[in-house]
């Protein structure tokens, strides 16, 4: 597969050990990530814009009917991609997620960027966007949240720098901007020491989420919005009914994977 950038990023971790309960019945014997969207799995359309991007090495957790996920790492070589499964017990969020694939944070150098992406959103964004994004992230700013407009728009950032989502603040000062989040973000490897034990829940918002926990220790969290994206959400039943009949999908999962 043609990359259409060399990105100073070159791992990616794949968030996918989720219930998926929006999409029950069909989840109920597969996990969202590997349900079948115009011939191939859902998380295949994120290894496909991954390949794109120039990420070398993906690694996807696993927790609910694991074992579907067995096929992953074998697409993946088609793609161009080294991919690995990372199982775990259970789901335990954003942060836990993250604790329990312990193969993958060991793998990363002091001073690396990696994406962390959801697994069952169908997307595409410039992969220059996430370049540039990559600068911005430090050890004293190791995480760094995509965003866009949206009538929900929970996200309240100032100068770049997130303040608060929702009713919950994080930091002092008015919002200047409000947006949501994209499910791509950059994190720097630092964060590993701001994460739990393996098999710990942490969520990524809330007062004993990985944003609180990075804020308490006086590091911060940065947004930056993206432009000249396309996104298709395959979040509910109908949606997932109606996928042979939506444009818009069949258009984007064509451009990702050809």
């Amino acid at each position: 597969m043609t990359r259409s950038v060399n990105l100073p990023i070159t791992k990616a971790f794949v968030y996918a050990a989720g219930y998926g309960t929006r999409l029950r019945p069909y989840t109920l014997a597969t996990p969202k990530p590997m349900l079948d969207v115009l011939g191939r799995p859902l998380v295949e359309y994120v290894l496909c814009y991954l390949a794109r991007a120039g990420v070398r090495h993906v690694t996807v957790n696993a927790a609910w009917l694991a074992d579907a996920f067995d096929v992953l790492p074998a697409r993946g070589r088609a793609l161009g991609l080294d991919v690995a499964v990372s199982r775990q017990a259970e789901p335990y969020e954003h942060g836990g997620d993250l604790a329990a694939a312990t193969a993958f944070l060991g793998a990363l150098g002091d001073d690396e960027r990696f994406l962390a992406v959801n697994g069952d959103t169908v997307f595409w964004l410039d992969p220059g966007a996430l370049a540039r994004a990559a600068t911005r992230v430090s050890a004293e700013a190791p995480l760094l949240i995509l965003g866009f407009p949206t009538a929900a728009s929970p996200l309240r950032v100032r100068g770049g720098r997130l303040v608060g989502i929702g009713d919950h603040r994080y930091a002092a000062g008015e919002p200047d901007a409000h947006l949501d989040d994209f499910g791509v973000r950059v994190f720097h490897a630092s964060v590993r020491r701001h994460l739990p034990a393996p098999g710990t829940t942490q969520s990524l918002h809330g007062p004993n989420g990985l944003i609180a926990r990075l804020y308490a220790a006086g590091c911060e969290v940065l947004v930056e919005p993206v432009e000249g994206y396309e996104r298709v959400e395959v979040g509910t039943v109908a949606d997932y009914e109606g996928r042979e009949s939506n444009e818009a999908l069949r258009r984007l999962a064509r451009r990702l994977c050809g």
